[in-house]
């Protein structure tokens, strides 16, 4: 059964979910809200029953989906904002998709009445066209009132998804699991990327196109091998020696960054099977850094 939806915020990921939810033919009335006088240039807008408005019309009538997918910061905000338009329709749900904040940020409209929830899709939308493509089949989380789960699978179920569900106090452990998983991958990547460009003196932009498909081998084997069995290097085969030449080759900041990850490896690599002793020496060695990245 179609329902009503109001995205609040037409960012990227607004405008996503709502060419996930036109494209699987879950919605006929679709609400976009924004504060601009013009929408944002999207394809979503070509649906018939999608419209743009600057301004929130009212409360929403009864059975209405309300998406608050704007920055964690205006959360609270516009979820006051909401609830001082008055009491909603029977039924209606707030859902909000920041991956750090638990439902309690909207806590003003849970007191108006609504079911309130916090929904995150483990996924990373850069281009907001390609967006639907990006949410399907992702993982989403939720985490909020019972009354509130079924209207966010709903929407998981669109974008041919799984949900999954955590605690309100687990809420923050979860994002920064999120935050390795990409921010960080990418972080390490501009790593990579600075120390070839200086190591080859070749350009930063030539350096990150070489390091393309390495990048992309190292998460097709987490896809194709999974972990453990997905690492690869110097550590997962025991050999101390580049270890330490590549320890030697590194600034402070960066050799303590590399010593922190190399620790991590190691543990996958004793997963894996690697020598005890081997091991031993391996972590003698990553650990032998002060705070300053300098051996002790």
């Amino acid at each position: 059964m179609a329902q009503r939806y109001w995205i609040l915020g037409p960012g990227r990921l607004g405008l996503s979910l709502g060419s996930v939810l036109i494209g699987a033919n879950a919605t006929n009335e679709l609400l976009l809200v924004g504060r601009r006088a013009a929408p944002p240039p999207h394809s979503v807008f070509k649906a018939q029953h999608a419209t743009y408005v600057q301004r929130l019309p009212g409360p929403p009538p009864p059975n209405t989906r309300l998406l608050l997918t704007v920055p964690d910061g205006s959360i609270g905000t516009v979820a006051s904002e909401l609830a001082g338009l008055g009491a909603p329709g029977k039924g209606c749900v707030a859902l909000h998709f920041s991956g750090a904040q638990t439902a309690e940020a909207l806590a003003s409209l849970a007191e108006r009445g609504y079911a309130v929830g916090s929904l995150h899709p483990l996924q990373t939308i850069a281009d907001a066209e390609r967006g639907a493509e990006r949410l399907s089949a992702a993982r989403f989380t939720f985490e909020g009132d019972s009354a509130a789960r079924e209207a966010a699978s709903l929407i998981v179920k669109a974008a041919g998804g799984r949900m999954l569900e955590v605690r309100a106090a687990n809420k923050a452990r979860y994002h920064a699991a999120c935050v390795f998983a990409s921010n960080y991958l990418v972080a390490c990547a501009a790593v990579a990327t600075r120390l070839l460009a200086d190591a080859a003196d070749i350009s930063r932009a030539e350096a990150a196109e070489a390091l393309q498909p390495l990048c992309w081998g190292a998460v097709a084997n987490l896809e194709l091998l999974g972990l453990p069995r997905a690492l690869t290097g110097p550590i997962s085969r025991g050999d101390l020696e580049t270890v330490k030449r590549h320890l030697a080759s590194l600034d402070g900041a960066t050799r303590v960054l590399y010593a922190e990850l190399a620790s991590q490896a190691l543990g996958l690599s004793v997963e894996q099977g690697l020598d005890a002793e081997v091991a031993k020496a391996i972590e003698s060695e990553i650990r032998g850094l002060n705070a300053t990245g300098s051996s002790t």
